[in-house]
């Protein structure tokens, strides 16, 4: 498996068996082969007494990876500056879970993280981000990454879930050769994982991966094969053996563990010992059957451990309840809060082969050993023994460096593992709540916000009954901070429980706002959009800030009122305005900005109005994250209304913004908006990098649904700019498998669009694999979706010259687009295009009422696109001509007709784009169509002004097919006119 791995391939492999089989030690020694073969390896362990430390194995893998890249200068200088290069800001959350990575970058991560941002979605912020890293440092040093986790048994949901992205094909360009192995180890057959753990659904689903799947079980020895590990191991014969053998296996069941320790222990008391006269190992049948061992490992652990000295067994003890390590620094910090000497004890049971010891940390050599050592603990004491810890080292967790940030984290939870019900003073409960607090906004700086939820959550179970009467202020921070760990963790049954409890408890309607916030986006996230946005419209109202009914001003009013109101500033004074400090406007601003994302969808004429209140109180109140925002939309609408340029302006002030505010958070939304008007000003082929970033960015901060919109443009882009049909369709299998897997439903359907005309012109009758039931009611509901579909039906009509079929669906494409976004989109010019051709086409066969409204319409398509192409000729210009020339040929004006063609074929090799060569291209083919079926074609082109159309050659090749295909259809539609 790791050898198809190192060829390009990711492997999925698990190790599974009881405890004791040897499953860790078979991983470390392959782990030695990798090694020492050129790759990377990376190995963290997962903890039942852990589970509060965020991403704790995955965390220390890389951590430790990384400080052994610090031991050199050169490899951390050059990991650093691939680590900048490709994440750039983006890198902040990993460094704050990573600390070595904060020293490879010399980052200071302190208060680099604002709590009051939204994160989309943090548990794919982090996953996206893993997979870069991952990518990183595999491309750096040229060599396949292998990644192990230990005891999976206990992992949690959200380390599962960066396994299986991180087994997912990362990145979009498909020239990045990531080679990525990851190996597991867990339990089985003793409780820990049922079919309904994460890592069931890890290993069954492999499918989805672009990775194989190999599950390796480990079992007990059989007797013969004990026999013959006893034989290797004592230099005997299997026959001499067998006795000692036979015995070892009725003791231990084979258990490899158990064996070893056995032994160990037998030679310890001396009934398995070397004979200096007869030069070889002797044993006692009848003294060894007389040992009254116990006949479970644990049990047999626990028994071992009982016999050493006490201050080693207390040592051990205090160890056990730390999970299965204790590093330098806790130690150090127990050995002070306990007034005891640790390390003495420790060497001790290292000695008796209980621990390991390495680069100052003790680790129990078998989590076997942990638990029995636990287990000596009496389980009604246990709680208050958690407790006691806490309380040691809470004072030690009072700074802000990594080694304050560590003990604030195990300190609490110690408390928790103590529970309420170990608090002995009542003045505990608020002390432990607010450490709590402390470590949870600490996990919410690692994007860990399942265990920040859970930190939050015991902070509010250690407050007492008249909480809200008595620490209203610390009431309110946990159970808004647990609210919104709910909601980015997907559980909306607790984010409505903590809501409720606010709504009920808040002094102020100011105090109610974040959860009321939380609820309007759990409603956007579940696509109930109306519902969001009339919740959206109720709070800003009781703000003081009315939008109902602006709709009806009409979009051309709001952004002229908009433009008026920024003639006052300069582009300098916007970018110098002062920061956003007011926590009310703060918060209106966030229901602004997701009022702008539910209505450009389902209410565009709407959308215009909500930007001018942004930018109004941004001006007014300052700059924050969403201001980006407003400005990204307000020069959309205006390059949607006509003024490129000024809108482009616009565009560009609004990325400008993005630094100026300090965030990344709208990132996302502003490029792939901005991109958009772009591709109206710049070369088009060089806008496809920009959809890149703001992809990248999407994913860095969460919001899944922006980077699906990225993905798809970039991808729509490709389409319109020319690129090879067999490279676009596999870019468009990428795409859907990133939406389906990510279940961006509408994002789905639109690319289902695309993806059908695609097969068409290729030459197959293929249809999508799979439509949901959910994507099917998305075409009948949305608009943008419906006006999509009907435009790739009317696309492909007119493409196959089916007159009927083109009138029809043309018909339902322009009942559609009267409701559509109110954004300028590259696609909007391509329907403009088509738009124009077919009304010019239809102009000429319908009676003399329709001919007028057809050839009004296509006169409206071709002023556009002289409107667009004065702004950008590389894109535009030769569809403006090519439409110039089928008016000229509507009016019977051959001559002038001629010379558009010829035109619009110079303004092609002009131009040297795929956009030149795909034009040239369309009136090649229209012209081998039109004389294939008896058409008269004006200007024929010779064909050495198209060869090199990229397109070209795949459709030379299909040329017969579809010139059959059009005839067939031309004699079906004269039997069917004969008929009527």
């Amino acid at each position: 498996a790791y050898r198809r791995s190192v060829s390009g391939e990711s492997e999925l492999v698990t190790i599974s068996g009881q405890s004791g089989t040897g499953k860790s030690f078979l991983a470390l020694e392959f782990g030695k082969y990798v090694l020492s073969s050129g790759g990377i390896f990376l190995f963290g362990k997962f903890d039942q007494l852990q589970q509060g430390k965020p991403f704790s194995a995955l965390a220390s893998a890389f951590d430790q990876y990384c400080g052994m890249v610090l031991l050199s200068y050169e490899l951390t200088q050059k990991l650093a500056h691939q680590v900048n290069c490709v994440l750039g800001m983006d890198v902040y959350p990993l460094a704050k879970l990573i600390p070595n990575l904060a020293k490879v970058l010399s980052l200071e991560t302190r208060n680099c993280i604002n709590h009051d941002e939204d994160c989309m979605n943090a548990r794919k912020r982090l996953q996206y981000l893993l997979c870069r890293l991952v990518e990183v440092i595999s491309s750096t040093f040229a060599a396949p990454v292998t990644l192990f986790l230990d005891d999976m048994q206990w992992a949690d949901p959200a380390s599962i879930a960066a396994v299986n992205q991180l087994l997912l094909t990362p990145g979009l360009s498909s020239s990045q050769n990531t080679r990525f192995f990851f190996l597991g180890c867990y339990r089985e057959g003793e409780g820990e994982t049922d079919n309904r753990h994460p890592i069931r659904g890890l290993i069954c689903n492999s499918d989805l991966f672009n990775a194989r799947s190999t599950n390796i079980t480990l079992d007990c020895m059989d007797e013969h094969t004990l026999n013959v590990m006893v034989s290797e191991t004592l230099r005997l014969s299997p026959r001499l053996t067998r006795p000692l053998s036979s015995i070892i296996y009725h003791k231990t069941k084979g258990n490899p563990l158990f064996v070893s320790r056995l032994m160990l222990s037998l030679s310890k008391d001396g009934l398995l010992r070397p004979s200096l006269t007869r030069r070889r190992w002797e044993w006692d049948e009848r003294e060894i059957l007389c040992q009254k061992l116990p006949d479970d490992v644990a049990k047999f652990l626990a028994h071992a451990i009982e016999v050493l000295p006490d201050d080693v067994k207390s040592s051990l003890r205090i160890l056990s309840c730390f999970g299965a390590s204790v590093g330098s620094v806790l130690l150090k910090a127990l050995e002070s809060a306990l007034d005891k000497n640790l390390v003495g004890s420790l060497d001790v049971a290292v000695a008796e082969g209980f621990l390991d010891k390495t680069d100052d940390e003790y680790r129990f050599s078998h989590d076997r050993i942990q638990e029995a050592a636990y287990s000596m603990i009496n389980f009604l004491d246990r709680c208050e023994v958690h407790f006691a810890y806490g309380a040691a080292l809470a004072p030690f967790a009072a700074g802000e460096d990594e080694y304050s940030i560590l003990l604030l984290l195990i300190a609490a939870n110690q408390f928790n593992l103590g529970g309420p019900e170990a608090v002995q003073d009542e003045s505990q409960n608020v002390y432990v709540a607010n450490l709590n607090l402390r470590a949870g906004k600490k996990a919410m700086e690692m994007s860990a916000f399942e265990a920040a939820y859970s930190y939050f959550d015991s902070g509010i179970s250690f407050l007492r009954k008249k909480h809200w009467q008595e620490h209203y202020s610390l009431s309110l921070e946990l159970l808004n901070l647990a609210a919104k760990c709910a909601l980015t963790n997907g559980d909306t049954i607790s984010l409505k429980l903590l809501s409720q409890q606010v709504l009920k408890q808040a002094k102020s309607f100011e105090d109610k706002l974040n959860v009321m916030y939380l609820a309007m986006c759990a409603l956007a996230y579940s696509s109930n959009l109306p519902e969001s946005i009339e919740t959206g419209l109720d709070v800003l109202s009781k703000l003081g800030i009315e939008l109902r009914g602006n709709g009806s001003t009409g979009m051309e009013a709001c952004v002229k009122e908009t433009k008026d109101l920024l003639l006052a500033y300069t582009t300098d004074e916007i970018l110098s305005t002062r920061r956003m400090t007011d926590p009310t406007m703060t918060m209106a601003m966030k229901f602004l900005g997701k009022l702008v994302a539910g209505m450009t969808q389902i209410m565009p004429k709407s959308a215009p109005c909500v930007t001018q209140r942004i930018i109004e109180l941004s001006l007014a109140h300052g700059m924050n994250p969403v201001s980006p925002i407003g400005f990204v939309h307000l020069g959309s609408y205006m390059a949607k209304l006509g003024d490129i340029s000024g809108g482009y302006h616009y565009v560009k002030l609004a990325r400008s913004l993005l630094d100026k505010v300090g965030s990344r958070e709208s990132a996302g939304e502003v490029i792939c908006f901005g991109t958009q008007v772009a591709a109206y000003v710049e070369p088009l082929q060089a806008t496809l990098e920009y959809h890149n970033e703001g992809y990248a960015a999407a994913m860095a901060y969460g919001d899944i649904f922006l980077a699906a919109v990225n993905f798809m443009l970039i991808v729509g882009n490709s389409f319109y700019a020319g690129v090879n049909l067999k490279t676009m369709r596999e870019k468009y299998d990428e795409a859907i498998k990133f939406f389906e897997e990510r279940k961006q439903l509408i994002v789905l359907a639109q690319t289902h669009c695309f993806q059908r005309s695609l097969f068409k012109l290729i030459g197959t009758d293929e249809e999508p694999k799979y439509v949901s039931a959910e994507e099917q009611n998305i075409l009948a509901t949305n608009n943008s979706v419906m006006t999509s579909f009907y435009f790739h039906k009317t696309y492909i009509s007119f493409m196959f010259r089916s007159f009927d079929d083109t009138k029809e669906n043309i018909e339902k494409y322009l009942a559609c687009i009267g409701n559509t976004w109110a954004n300028l989109l590259l696609a909007h010019a391509y329907h403009a295009f088509y738009v124009g051709l077919i009304s010019f086409w239809l102009a000429r066969n319908r009676n003399s009422r329709e001919e007028h409204q057809w050839h009004e319409r296509a006169i409206k398509s071709k002023l556009a696109l002289k409107k667009w192409a004065e702004s950008s000729m590389w894109t535009f210009e030769n569809k403006w001509y090519l439409l110039e020339a089928e008016e000229s040929y509507f009016n019977s004006d051959f001559e002038a007709a001629k010379a558009y063609y010829e035109k619009a074929i110079s303004s092609a090799k002009d131009h040297k784009g795929a956009l030149g060569k795909c034009t040239s291209l369309f009136i090649f083919v229209q012209g081998i169509i039109n004389e294939s079926v008896g058409q008269p074609t004006i200007a024929p082109i010779p064909i050495v002004d198209v060869v090199s159309g990229s397109r070209l050659a795949s459709s030379l090749r299909r040329k017969n097919s579809v010139v059959a295909e059009l005839r067939k259809r031309r004699a079906a539609d004269s039997s069917k006119k004969q008929e009527s």
